[in-house]
């Protein structure tokens, strides 16, 4: 777990030397096992995902053509184009592609996907649809298209307006019809006669979760009346086969999605997927006088490119070249019938398996939508990630006429696939379907002589209100998630531990426990918790609270290896909280000694903080810390900061100075956080705009200004929590880093000092007690350490406040001065 240290991705040094041949083989080797083979016995089939091995005349064809590294940039489906190399192997290729979908005359090119052939055809719909004279331009579609629709319209900042889909799964004509009709009535609205709305009508030829089709003739029909009648609005109209396009036509042939209908204008395929090419692979078809719609002249090369990619590869053309001409329509209907057989034959052992599930194979296509019987329709984690199947909520009739939401996966029968992987799905799938839910591991009680005090009241496993101060203070995820037993050892990364595997403690039956410990007479002394008080250190964290004012947590020994703060950790947090009053957090290392203290101002998701240690001091502006239930019990934590500042600190008088500057993004720019709720995907996960590394001796006196500091870096920008954009200035004198920020565009101002040795101090005035081996810790032990360190980083805390636009960071009541 190489990130696990620090938990941020940074860009490393270019080699300046090669690996020696050996060892360049053997990582590329170790890498490739990595990757999962197409027929191996202990290999995943990917039956949720669209993809299958390359043909082989795929890859004899590609690999004889790419030394020659022929680059088919432009278009070359034009008369006079295409006539040499791989630039002709395009045209007649990308020719035959357009007449397997009834084109009389198409022009069309290879892209890198469908992904890209849908913007093509989007963007020269808008500059179409421009040309004819719109003044706003319109994408719509149904709500199950593809991403790379909503994608393309963000790219080419139109529009985008979404229509529901029925228990049908598919579009239907009279829905577009009234979607063109409410576009009609806004312009109508918009009181303005010049205002002309244009609609790029996007429909779907093989739904990526459901396979299904849109009524794509009828569709276009309906856009073509309107067009000859003088109803409107005008439309470009681009049908998204990336999924049924390369198999409709062998399997399926009356099926009318494609340019049998006058008004399709373009059509995008992915032989990437079924059509058995390589990655990546897509084709771009639209109609003859359309492609100068994208026409960008490009004088500096002599021809106009009218693609989205330019450079193109025409080994990837000779490939699919070697197909349309070596495997062509006689091999590909074998192919795709036999892949409807192994589609049928996976619905059977299905249903054999969950007689209630729901089965639905797509007319002519190679996708089989189900819905399992029990538990709303949800699988096993350990099946959808070894098959990669995703579920997805579509609307569906229930059996009292409701339309209601309902849980399908979507499988794909694909070429790669056979009886044997259908026969060994079915066997996991009934093992899981049937295996019983654990129960909790055994708990081995101790004699009452060795336990704590006993409880109160309090009922046993409840979560008292005296934690919940502790939780709206912390956002750390142990209080609420755990993962699995069995599944906790760090050492066993990846086999039995996961970065993914973290479940609800109240689910499993860990819900933090809590009881007083001893009796103040009013019931506000400390209270223990754990998930299991009766064994308090075996369980991911023991910790003691003092309600509404701190808490000591000691971590367990698998905890202890993933922590990056330490084994233990001590937090003051109130009675009073304002953002001008930091909450102090005190880390201590397995062997009890002191490793940092953290000043955080603000709330306890964005905060500017300061992290000192006895041999370094960090200052972070604009940290935000986000924990996230990505879906079912899969929760993971993410810290954007947006500058830090990290001093180190040697033995000696050495003169401060700044060893490097990372600027990773720029503060004064918006942007989203780093990783969007879709995109978590293990914890820890660090992002930093700007990150300042400097280096100086605890012992330096002398004054060094900013603009010393700052001479070879220029204005350091940064988001702070409470100024906003600020600029940052750190200067040093008599043994005191100074941070100053300034606000950008107002006169708001804040300080920060910290004594060089203030890390020195706190080492010695906070001290703990050994925990790396905390099964022989006794809870009293631990209470005695947080009743000690109460009083001590309560003083740190109120000595740290922010008074008149200073913080001056000290020990006791008077500033920390040179040791």
């Amino acid at each position: 777990m190489p990130d696990l240290e620090d938990g941020s991705t940074e860009t490393d040094p270019f080699p300046s030397l090669p690996l020696d041949p050996g060892t360049l083989h053997d990582i590329l080797d170790a890498r490739l096992a990595e990757v999962p083979d197409w027929h191996g016995d202990d290999e995943p089939v990917r039956l949720g995902f669209a993809m299958t091995a390359p043909h082989p005349l795929a890859l004899l064809g590609h690999e004889r053509f790419v030394a020659r590294n022929a680059n088919n940039v432009g278009v070359h489906t034009r008369f006079g184009d295409g006539v040499r190399g791989t630039r002709r192997l395009e045209r007649e290729a990308v020719l035959a592609l357009g007449g397997l979908l009834h084109a009389d005359s198409a022009d069309g090119y290879l892209t890198g996907g469908a992904n890209e052939g849908t913007l093509a055809g989007l963007r020269i719909g808008r500059n179409a649809l421009r040309a004819g004279g719109a003044t706003r331009v319109v994408v719509l579609t149904s709500h199950l298209a593809h991403h790379s629709v909503a994608k393309a319209a963000e790219i080419l900042d139109l529009e985008l307006v979404t229509c529901p889909v029925g228990p049908s799964w598919v579009w239907d004509a009279e829905s577009v019809a009234g979607a063109l009709d409410e576009l009609a009535a806004q312009d109508t609205a918009a009181g303005d006669e010049n205002q002309r709305t244009g609609v790029i009508v996007v429909t779907t030829a093989g739904y990526y979760n459901t396979g299904l089709v849109d009524p794509v003739d009828e569709i276009a029909a309906l856009l073509g009346r309107r067009v000859a009648d003088g109803t409107g609005p005008a439309s470009f109209h681009h049908v998204d086969a990336a999924h049924g396009g390369m198999i409709l036509p062998f399997t399926a042939p009356a099926t009318p999605f494609d340019f049998r209908n006058p008004h399709v204008h373009s059509v995008v395929l992915d032989p990437h997927k079924s059509g058995l090419m390589p990655y990546s692979c897509g084709v771009f078809l639209c109609r003859k006088g359309l492609l100068g719609h994208g026409a960008v002249a490009a004088p500096m090369s002599g021809f106009i490119d009218e693609t989205i990619t330019g450079s193109r590869s025409g080994a990837m053309a000779a490939a699919l070249w070697s197909l349309v001409f070596g495997v062509a329509a006689e091999g590909y209907r074998k192919t795709f019938r036999r892949c409807l057989e192994l589609r049928d034959e996976l619905a059977e052992a299905i249903r054999a398996v969950d007689p209630g599930a729901l089965t639905k194979p797509s007319p002519g296509n190679t996708v089989l939508v189900v819905g399992f019987s029990a538990d709303d329709g949800k699988l096993p984690r350990e099946l959808t990630e070894h098959y990669r199947l995703v579920g997805n909520r579509l609307p569906w009739r229930a059996e009292d006429g409701r339309v209601v939401d309902r849980l399908f996966h979507h499988f794909y029968a694909m070429p790669h696939m056979t009886s044997a992987h259908i026969e060994g799905f079915a066997a996991h799938l009934a093992s899981a379907l049937t295996r019983p839910v654990p129960a909790a591991p055994a708990v081995q009680r101790r004699p009452a002589a060795d336990r704590e005090p006993p409880r109160s009241a309090a009922e046993p496993g409840a979560v008292p209100a005296q934690l919940r101060s502790l939780r709206s203070s912390s956002a750390c995820l142990r209080h609420l998630v755990v993962h699995p037993p069995q599944r906790r050892d760090p050492d066993d990364y990846p086999h039995a531990y996961s970065f993914h595997t973290f479940q609800s403690r109240a689910e499993l039956g860990e819900q933090v426990q809590s009881r007083p410990w001893g009796d103040d007479g009013a019931g506000n002394g400390p209270h223990i918790y754990a998930p299991d008080l009766d064994r308090p250190f075996a369980n991911e964290l023991f910790g003691v609270v003092s309600p509404e004012e701190w808490s000591l947590e000691v971590l367990d020994r698998h905890q202890q290896k993933l922590s990056l703060v330490g084994a233990a950790h001590f937090a003051h947090f109130g009675p009073t909280r304002t953002p001008d009053i930091p909450v102090v957090l005190a880390n201590f290392h397995a062997d009890g000694s002191f490793r940092s203290a953290e000043y955080k101002y603000g709330d306890r998701w964005h905060n500017d903080e300061v992290q000192v240690f006895t041999t370094g001091i960090v200052v972070k502006i604009g940290k935000d810390a986000r924990s996230v239930r990505r879906q079912g019990d899969d929760y993971s934590f993410s810290l954007d900061t947006s500058f830090e500042l990290r001093l180190t600190l040697t033995d000696d008088a050495a003169p401060p100075r700044i060893v490097r500057t990372a600027r990773h993004a720029d503060p004064a720019l918006p942007r989203r956080r780093h990783l969007l709720r879709g995109q978590y995907r293990r914890f820890p996960n660090r992002f930093f705009d700007t990150i300042v590394e400097m280096s100086g001796g605890v012992h330096h006196r002398s004054a060094v200004p900013a603009t010393l500091l700052l001479e070879n870096t220029g204005p350091l920008l940064a988001r702070s929590a409470e100024l906003g954009l600020v600029r940052v200035e750190p200067s040093l004198a008599d043994g005191v880093l100074r941070v100053d920020l300034a606000e950008v565009g107002g006169a708001r101002t804040l300080t920060t000092e910290i004594p060089l040795s203030l890390g020195t101090r706190l080492g010695a005035l906070l001290r703990g007690i050994a925990v790396g081996e905390p099964e022989r810790l006794v809870p009293a032990d631990v209470v005695a350490w947080a009743e000690r360190l109460g009083p001590l980083v309560g003083r740190l805390r109120e000595t740290g406040a922010t008074r008149g636009g200073l913080r001056l960071l000290t020990v006791g009541d008077t500033p920390v001065g040179p040791a």
